[in-house]
């Protein structure tokens, strides 16, 4: 485990720390003990103290990030909907080519009574009445109307939602690759929150056993002792919530990835972060607005409504259609007289057919997709709207991260000298146990803003990315 990996290291940082002034810059998570008779420059200190988290072979951000989307649900059910369009130009397309309905049929005839004719030289002459007949039909429709005016835009429309529904699922491969990210970063740091937790407790312990030495000898009050026992018993309870973060923190990274195995830190958090887009704000908003996933899906929507918008006008108007039909039927009704045995017939016509309800019904429909044709407008906007404010986020965030990452070096550095003069005039007698517990915590916070600055660049950068519409 990475925890008990971090746990040594703090116990021999405190080990260091508490045994006398310590020269040289400290690791983010547990100070070190430097020789500072080395000719060579110590290494930087929060380089130090985030390489610690590093577990070689333990899981990174892009691995965690490819496992989440090979397992997420949100995304096969985006997927669906591909299925759905490709199933709509599919019946959208059937209606383009002629219609053949094949019928075989049976039919019991009621009897009627045939007249009989007289006829000279040849005597009576009558028809028989047939009851049974089996016949079979085959009829071929072409409706010009329904194909030009109403399944040509609809097959259109079936045509675009399958580009949309692409869109979509790049949308939300985008989306579920940031929240592995952020899920692995927040992992991080519940880790590294952890970590400073342990070497505060330890620092604490070691300070309060000198303080009871120095209370013993009567060189301190005992209020001090109390002080340090307070920060001690502070120290415990950061404990139990870091224990807390880490365990929510790991479900959270569990369940996305859908595993019950723990992960380990395999990313080397003090490497620097490379392929930061750098271009201008407004640049990045431009590439947003022609790469956003979300925004090419609605914009293809907004194409999908007004070819539905043509069909459903097309379904309303005088239907125009060319009907061919053959029939072959024992007996065959159109032959005079009727013979027990199978004929064919054939027919061809060219119909107008319009039905007022359907004209009406067609209205009310375009009346709908007029309307949601005004709402996917008015999407669009708002959703430009809002990656104007996420690509400010992202680009603005970016520069934040960066300048924090310099802040908290300094800080560690400053904080880590404090500490080390302040534990020299405390020796001294110059200063009390208060001042040195202030420059303990102050450490303390340097460490976490040293942690907080190497995930915040990564998250930054990854809010960027989905911001412009790349892979997180």
């Amino acid at each position: 485990m990475s925890i008990r990996r971090h746990t040594v290291a703090v116990g021999v940082a405190v080990l260091a720390l508490a045994s006398g002034p310590v020269s040289g810059p400290a690791r983010a998570q547990a100070p070190p003990e430097v020789d500072s008779s080395s000719a060579e420059p110590p290494e930087d200190a929060a380089a130090q103290g985030l390489r610690s988290l590093y577990v070689p072979g333990g899981l990174t951000s892009d691995r965690a990030v490819k496992e989440v989307i090979q397992t997420s649900p949100s995304l096969e059910r985006t997927k669906a909907l591909l299925l759905e369009a490709r199933g709509g130009a599919l019946q959208a397309m059937s209606a383009l080519v002629p219609q053949l309905d094949l019928i075989a049929r049976y039919t019991r005839l009621s009897p009627v009574d045939n007249p009989s004719f007289e006829i000279p030289g040849l005597g009576t002459l009558s028809f028989p009445s047939l009851t049974d007949q089996t016949a079979t039909d085959a009829t071929l429709t072409y409706s010009f109307t329904r194909s030009l005016a109403e399944a040509m835009p609809a097959y259109r429309a079936a045509k675009k939602s399958k580009v949309a529904a692409q869109h979509q699922i790049q949308a939300e491969l985008n989306n579920v690759a940031f929240d592995g990210r952020q899920a692995y970063y927040e992992y991080a740091r519940a880790e590294a929150g952890l970590a400073v937790a342990n070497f505060a407790l330890e620092a604490a312990a070691s300070q309060r056993k000198e303080t009871e030495a120095l209370v013993g000898a009567g060189s301190a009050a005992r209020v001090d002792l109390m002080r340090v026992l307070a920060q001690e018993s502070a120290a415990n309870v950061a404990i139990e919530r870091a224990k807390l973060g880490v365990q929510v923190a790991a479900r959270a990274l569990q369940t996305l990835m859908h595993t019950d195995e723990l992960p380990a830190l395999g990313e080397d958090l003090s490497q620097e972060v490379s392929d930061i887009p750098t271009e201008t704000e407004d640049a990045l908003l431009e590439r947003a607005y022609q790469a956003r996933p979300d925004l090419r899906a609605l914009t293809t929507y907004i194409d999908v409504t007004e070819h539905q918008l043509k069909s459903a006008k097309g379904s309303g108007a005088p239907d125009v259609l060319a009907r061919g039909s053959v029939q072959y039927s024992n007996p065959n009704l159109r032959t005079v007289p009727q013979r027990e045995r199978f004929e064919s017939t054939w027919e061809v016509s060219a119909v107008i057919r319009w039905t007022p309800n359907a004209t009406v019904a067609a209205s009310g429909r375009a009346h709908e997709l007029r309307a949601a044709l005004q709402q996917a407008e008015a999407d669009t906007q708002l959703l430009k709207d809002a990656i104007r404010v996420e690509v400010a986020r992202g680009y603005h965030g970016v520069l934040a991260a960066r300048s924090a990452i310099d802040s908290a070096r300094l800080g560690l550095e400053a904080a880590r000298e404090g500490y080390r003069v302040t534990r020299e005039q405390l020796q001294a007698g110059i200063v009390n146990t208060t001042t040195l517990l202030q420059a303990q915590s102050e450490l303390i916070r340097a460490q976490v803003d040293v942690v907080e600055s190497a995930i915040g660049i990564r998250v930054a950068k990854a809010e960027l990315l989905r911001a412009i519409g790349e892979m997180p």
